[in-house]
C-alpha cells in the first residue's frame, strides 16, 4: 500500500511541477489569465487570458494544446518542427499545437481560451488512444468551425463552474478530440520559395549582429530587402538553414558564452548585455540551444 501511495504522491508532484511550467510560460508570454485551473487526475488545464501582441520563438510543451479566440482578430504564423500553420485569428477560430514540438512565429494581442491535454493520462483515464499522429492534419490548419467554438465555450463556462472535475468536462474533451482527430488536411498553394542573393543575405547578417545586443524584429529584416515578412522568413530560412528568430537567438548566445567566460559578469548582468531583460527568460533559452544552464556552461569552460 505503501508503494502505492509514493507512486501516486510522485506522480502528483510531476503533474503539479507540470502545472507551474504551464502558468509560467503563460507568464512569459504575457497573458493576463481571467481563469486557470487544473483536474486533479492530470489530464487537462484550462486558461483564458489575454496575450500581448508575440513574435518568437514558442517553447515546446508536453500537451496537446487547444486554443480557441475569444476577442480581436489579427494574423497568426507558425513555422518549425510541427505543421505550419498561417492565417487570420478572429473570434471563434479554433487552432490547435502538437505536443513536443518547438515553433516560431508570431501572433497579434488577442484573447484566448485554451487547454492543454495530458494525452498519456487521457488514455488511461478513457477507452480511447489517441496519439500525436491522429491530429496532425487537424494542426496544419485554422478551423473556423461552429461545433468546436460551442463546445469550448461550453467548457470554459462549466469550468468556472466545476473546474475540471466533471464529466461534462471529460466528455465535452473527447467530443472535442474525437472531431479533430477525423479532420483532413486541407492543403494551401504553395507558392515559389527563393534563396536571398549574396548582397542580401550579407546586409541582413551583418544588421542582426550590429542588433545581437538589443532587440529586432522580423519585419525590420524583411524591409531591408524589400520583402513582406512572410517571403522574408521562407527565403531567409531557404538561404540559411534557421529560421529568422532562430538564427538571432543562436548569435545571441553565441554572444553570451564569450561574456561568461570573462567571469566578471553575473548571470543577470551577461542576460541584460545581450537584450534580456528577464535573467530566467535568458537562461531557459541558453538552455534550449546550448543543451545546460548559463552557470553550468561558465564551470565548464573556465575550467579548460
Amino acid at each position: 500500500m505503501s508503494q502505492i501511495t509514493n507512486m501516486q504522491r510522485k506522480e502528483s508532484d510531476g503533474w503539479s511541477n507540470e502545472v507551474d511550467d504551464f502558468n509560467a510560460r503563460m507568464a512569459e508570454l504575457e497573458a493576463t489569465p481571467s481563469i486557470s485551473v487544473s483536474d486533479q487526475k492530470g489530464m487537462a488545464m484550462l486558461a483564458h487570458a489575454r496575450f500581448s501582441p508575440f513574435e518568437g520563438e514558442f517553447e515546446a510543451a508536453p500537451f496537446l494544446m487547444l486554443t480557441l479566440c475569444t476577442a480581436k482578430v489579427g494574423r497568426i504564423h507558425r513555422s518549425g518542427e510541427g505543421p505550419s500553420l498561417e492565417g487570420v485569428l478572429r473570434p471563434g477560430t479554433f487552432t490547435m499545437a502538437l505536443p513536443n514540438t518547438s515553433v516560431f512565429g508570431s501572433f497579434p494581442g488577442t484573447d484566448m481560451l485554451g487547454i492543454a491535454v495530458n494525452l498519456s493520462a487521457l488514455n488511461s483515464l478513457t477507452e480511447h488512444t489517441y496519439t500525436t499522429e491522429d491530429f496532425i492534419p487537424a494542426a496544419s490548419q485554422l478551423h473556423n468551425d461552429v461545433y468546436l467554438s460551442s463546445v469550448m465555450n461550453a467548457l470554459w463556462r462549466d469550468a468556472e463552474l466545476h473546474g475540471l472535475s466533471s464529466a461534462f468536462f471529460e466528455h465535452g474533451l473527447n467530443a472535442i478530440l474525437k472531431h479533430l482527430s477525423n479532420a483532413e488536411y486541407k492543403p494551401m498553394s504553395k507558392k515559389s520559395v527563393y534563396s536571398l542573393s549574396k548582397r542580401h543575405i550579407e546586409t541582413v547578417l551583418e544588421y542582426i549582429e550590429s542588433k545581437v545586443c538589443s532587440d529586432v524584429s522580423i519585419a525590420e529584416l524583411a524591409t531591408l530587402v524589400g520583402q513582406d515578412t512572410r517571403s522574408f522568413t521562407r527565403s531567409f530560412t531557404m538561404t540559411v538553414g534557421y529560421t529568422p528568430y532562430v538564427y538571432f537567438t543562436l548569435r545571441r548566445m553565441e554572444y553570451a558564452k564569450r561574456l561568461l567566460c570573462q567571469g566578471n559578469l553575473n548571470i543577470t548582468d551577461v542576460a541584460i548585455n545581450i537584450g534580456y531583460s528577464n535573467p530566467s527568460k535568458f537562461s531557459a533559452a541558453f538552455r534550449r540551444v546550448v543543451g545546460v544552464t548559463p552557470n553550468a556552461w561558465r564551470k565548464e569552460h573556465m575550467k579548460q
